[in-house]
């Protein structure tokens, strides 16, 4: 009779979601007979046919491959940072969690390395002189020793892949530790020396869909495979390379970013002796720059009842929703002539609208159509003082709220955009009437900025009348040589005295004054800045020689 797995049995082996480290992670299939034996079954399981009641299940662990290489310009200007300051890569993804590189020039001790080392600082004679004891800059969740291979530059899978830094000895060849006075770093704690640069990798955020999360008694937890690489930049393949090995087992990095005791990260505390970085025969620092390449493979499972599920990507919608097109539904009512009932007369040309939609775009309109005005009775409304093809577009933007193709961006040229702007302020839409005010900003010009001038100020163009201002400022006298300044003098009198405040805030240019001046003399000069009628008379000091 074939063997079955009690529910029990069951039970714990579908909780079991420890990996072995001893065993390298592979692909692996787990099928489970949940059918009780019946009499008359034999061998009938070794043929083709499942049973009835029969279930099969599969569990696939593979892994994710990634790469982030992060190059570092003035290694020089990093040095004496202090102990655990870190120089941080960009961010970068790898199945769906976001991580980031952290190199460390002045080393990142552990706690208890650096309490060893104040232990040692304090019980030297002159340690109440020289040293000032206060807190620890280290992160306290990074520095516990908290990821296996932090901290130790030997041991499985902490080989480098180019010379080992040398480790004193002492006599019986056991290795001599060494240690350095503490000296204080901005007052808040210790910089306890170090020879060895450390690296780092943290995870630091997901995405909408992170692979590879697993629930373990530590909590939201990723397993990966790392290796660190200072790149040879001589190209002689003598990189410093230190990971992970596929018999030693994956790390697991917590997911769990605000839990100040959470294990977010993994690397080498001494990942490469300062002396061999900066060796200059080794090629690991050129002209001033360091390469570090790292690589990923993120350990994913997919199947089974534990294992957090990939979410598919994103697959093109079926539908595809079409963009508004409102405006240009209104707009065939207006050019179609679809049911209109009221009809414009503009210099002696008729056209024909719809009261609620002018009623609804304009307050002016509203008024006008629907208020107890003559107007509003009428089948014909006469409009005076705007041409007719500035009211026919005022009429095409009410309907599509948009200018037509002919008269978009550049196509609007200066004198349309006045009157536009003109007819917009006096129909009160205020989106035509912008798109017309910062046409004109744009096309200011010595013969239409006085024109453009008034206009702004009769239609309270605050910005256009500003940079009119400015312009004619610095270009007086060509401006007063238009016909548009006579207008301007004539229609608005007190821009005078705004422009000659202007013109007394704004460094002078040679287009407002002339002036000569001889080596050897010293004299006063006029300059004179005529403004309309007004002629200003300053008097300057001359520039000692």
């Amino acid at each position: 009779m074939p063997n079955t797995r009690s529910d029990t049995q069951a039970h714990r082996l579908a909780h079991d979601n420890q990996p072995n480290n001893d065993v390298p992670p592979t692909n692996l299939e787990m099928t489970f007979d949940l059918t009780t034996p019946r009499e008359g079954d034999g061998d009938s399981r070794q043929g083709k046919t499942q049973t009835p009641g029969k279930s099969v299940s599969k569990t696939v662990t593979d892994t994710i491959v990634g790469e982030h290489e992060h190059t570092i310009v003035g290694y020089s200007l990093i040095k004496g940072i202090g102990d655990g300051e870190p120089i941080a890569s960009e961010r970068f993804e790898v199945g769906g969690h976001e991580w980031v590189l952290l190199f460390y020039p002045d080393g990142k001790r552990s706690s208890a390395e650096v309490q060893h080392g104040l232990n040692m600082a304090a019980s030297a004679p002159n340690a109440a002189t020289n040293n000032a004891v206060g807190g620890t800059t280290l992160d306290a969740r990074r520095a516990s020793g908290q990821m296996e291979g932090a901290g130790r530059d030997q041991g499985a899978g902490g080989g480098a892949v180019g010379q080992p830094a040398p480790v004193a000895t002492a006599a019986g060849g056991q290795p001599e530790e060494v240690l350095t006075p503490v000296m204080p770093v901005h007052n808040v704690g210790h910089n306890v020396g170090n020879d060895y640069c450390a690296l780092f990798v943290a995870l630091i955020g997901e995405t909408d869909s992170p692979q590879g999360v697993v629930s373990t008694s530590e909590g939201r937890v990723v397993r990966a495979f790392h290796r660190f690489t200072l790149v040879d930049q001589t190209n002689r393949n003598l990189d410093v390379s230190k990971g992970r090995r596929r018999d030693q087992g994956a790390v697991k990095i917590s997911c769990a970013r605000q839990d100040p005791n959470a294990r977010n990260c993994h690397g080498y505390r001494k990942f490469v002796k300062k002396s061999l970085l900066e060796d200059p025969g080794r090629g690991l620092l050129v002209n001033d720059t360091i390469v570090i390449r790292y690589q990923i493979e993120l350990v994913v499972s997919t199947g089974g009842a534990l294992s957090r599920q990939v979410l598919p990507a994103k697959t093109p919608k079926a539908v595809v929703v079409p963009p508004p097109n409102l405006g240009t539904n209104l707009l065939q009512l207006f050019e179609e002539h679809v049911s209109p009932d009221v009809v414009f007369n503009v210099d002696d040309l008729k056209m024909e609208a719809h009261k609620i939609i002018l009623s609804a775009r304009s307050p002016v309109f509203k008024a006008l159509l629907t208020g107890p005005m003559k107007e509003g009775k009428q089948d014909v409304v006469t409009i005076k003082d705007v041409r007719a093809p500035v009211f026919k577009t005022l009429l095409y933007f009410a309907y599509a709220d948009v200018l037509p193709p002919e008269l978009q961006d550049s196509k609007l040229d200066v004198p349309m955009a006045q009157h536009l702007l003109a007819a917009a302020d006096r129909f009160q839409l205020i989106r035509l009437r912008c798109i017309c005010e910062q046409r004109l900003c744009d096309s200011v010009a010595v013969e239409t900025v006085a024109t453009t001038l008034a206009l702004a100020e009769q239609n309270n163009a605050r910005e256009l009348k500003r940079v009119c201002l400015e312009f004619v400022s610095k270009h007086l006298q060509a401006v007063m040589a238009t016909e548009g300044y006579e207008y301007l003098i004539k229609t608005c009198p007190q821009l005078q005295s705004e422009l000659l405040t202007v013109i007394a805030t704004t460094p002078p240019t040679v287009s407002h004054y002339r002036s000569r001046t001889h080596v050897g003399q010293v004299h006063a000069r006029h300059e004179e800045s005529p403004v309309g009628d007004l002629i200003v008379h300053r008097r300057v000091r001359p520039r000692r020689e």
